[in-house]
Parts: C-alpha cells; sequence; structure tokens
C-alpha cells in the first residue's frame, strides 16, 4: 500500500505558527530554564513574587479601610441618637403643662395651698377655747366640733362672742381652700316648742346657718359652697346623761371636705374655655 503524497506533504510541511511556538518552549527550555538554575535565580525569582512587600501592604490597608468604616458608621449612628433625644426634650419643653381641671370628685392630694387641720388645731390653742374637737376623717375631711356652752346656751342659737374669735380664725383658712363647707347643728335630748323652734329639729337647723352666716359674711366666702344641715338629737356625741353631757350635744360641726365647689369648678371651665 503506497503512501498517500498530501498526508506525507502535510507531515514534512507543518504550518508556520506551530514551528515559531516550539522554536520559543524550546529555546526557553534549553536557553533560559539551565542558566536561570545555573545561577540560582528561579528559586529566588518564585520566592520574591510570593513575599513582594505590595501584598501585605494591601492587607493592612483593607484591615484600617474596614476600621475606619466601622467606627465611622457608629460615631454616625450617635450622632443620629443625639440629635434624636434632642429634638425630643425640645418638643417636651415647648409643650405646655396641662392645666388643672377643678372636679367635684374628692381630691386626696395635699391640701393645696395651707395645712388645714394642723391650722385649725392652732386657732384652737390660739383662742383657748375648751371642748373643740378636730379629727381628719377617712377621706381627709377636716371636722371642726365646738362643743357645749361655749357656742350656744340651753334652746338658743345666738352665737356667744367668745366663739367668735376662733370663728374668725377658721374663716381665714377655709377662704384659702376651694373645698365645700358642711356645717351641721345638734341639739341635746331636752324637748322644745317655741314660737321660734317648734321642735329640736328647727333649733339645731338655725343653730346651723347661724354659723354658716357668720363664716360667709366675715370672710366674704362664696355662699355656694356651705351645705347647712339639722341633726335634731338625734346624733349626741355622748349619751345624755346628766347636764354637763347635754351641754356637750349643743353642738355645731363644721366639715372643711375634700370635694371641690361648683362655683369654682364654673368658673375654672369659663377661664379656660377660649
Amino acid at each position: 500500500m503506497k503512501n498517500d503524497p498530501k498526508m506525507h506533504t502535510t507531515e514534512k510541511n507543518p504550518p508556520a505558527a506551530d514551528k515559531t511556538s516550539k522554536a520559543r518552549a524550546t529555546y526557553s527550555q534549553v536557553t533560559v530554564g539551565p542558566l536561570l538554575e545555573d545561577n540560582g535565580l528561579w528559586e529566588d525569582a518564585v520566592t520574591d513574587s510570593e513575599n513582594h512587600w505590595s501584598v501585605p501592604w494591601a492587607d493592612l490597608m483593607m484591615v484600617m479601610f474596614v476600621l475606619f468604616a466601622a467606627l465611622f458608621a457608629v460615631q454616625a449612628m450617635q450622632e443620629r441618637e443625639a440629635a434624636s433625644q434632642q429634638s425630643e426634650m425640645a418638643a417636651a419643653e415647648q409643650k405646655p403643662a396641662p392645666e388643672p381641671v377643678l372636679s367635684r370628685q374628692p381630691s386626696f392630694e395635699p391640701l393645696m395651698q395651707i395645712n388645714v387641720f394642723e391650722r385649725s388645731q392652732q386657732a384652737v390653742r390660739d383662742t383657748n377655747l375648751e371642748n373643740v374637737e378636730i379629727v381628719l376623717m377617712d377621706d381627709q375631711s377636716v371636722k371642726v366640733s365646738v362643743q357645749g356652752p361655749m357656742f350656744f346656751e340651753l334652746g338658743k342659737a345666738d352665737l356667744r362672742p367668745a366663739v367668735q374669735q376662733f370663728l374668725d380664725k377658721l374663716t381665714t383658712i377655709i377662704r384659702q381652700t376651694p373645698y365645700q363647707i358642711q356645717v351641721i347643728g345638734h341639739t341635746d335630748d331636752h324637748p322644745i316648742n317655741t314660737e321660734l323652734f317648734p321642735s329640736n329639729w328647727e333649733l339645731s337647723a338655725v343653730r346651723a346657718s347661724r354659723v354658716a352666716r357668720y363664716l360667709i359674711q366675715k370672710g366674704n366666702i362664696d355662699p355656694t359652697r356651705f351645705t347647712i344641715m339639722g341633726r335634731s338629737k338625734y346624733q349626741p356625741a355622748i349619751p345624755n346623761a346628766d347636764e354637763q353631757k347635754r351641754a356637750l350635744n349643743r353642738r355645731v360641726e363644721i366639715i372643711i371636705t375634700r370635694e371641690i365647689s361648683d362655683s369654682l369648678s364654673n368658673q375654672d371651665q369659663k377661664e379656660n374655655t377660649p
């Protein structure tokens, strides 16, 4: 079998590009390689490329960049929080304080301008009155009970001069509060049937009204703050065993409540209405 002339021609005449590549590879392997190996430069070149100064420098720069980026982010977050707190504080300072609204509901806060209980006790000490009972009640009301002949004589409703000095001081205390005042009259168990007082009901009510009117006129206090009641003989402080104890039951109780007066509440609402 004869060889194909074309195939024979191809093997003997390879492309020019292949000849050039092979020549360069042969030159590198035969000429450059042994030359570098003989002089020890081949390994040095490989080592220098791996430990070049730019590699750790680039790593250091990357670490510093990440560090400064993190610090910048933290600082920006703190600045935003500080700005937010300042804006909240400024808004709170500019916000007007809520105005108090007077209400008839009992108030259990401290007495507004004065200590009613202490001032009432001081008024008793200043006037040297006897048989005066001052009680701080469960709802923080203050009850002032003036007993005995100091207030009224038997079967009468006229105020005695000795008690008027005490009522003057009590008027000053009441005038400094906004609360409602209850005035309650009591009698002993002596029956009464006169033109002025057909029974103890009328006598107890008139005694309460005389005290209330004195307080209103003396202190120029709003009359709508007062409530007057007469209990007759049916709520004695102590049993009516003798004349001395009966005298103690002839009394008037002045209760300074913790309920705001309607007149003051309406006045406050008018002032707050735009």
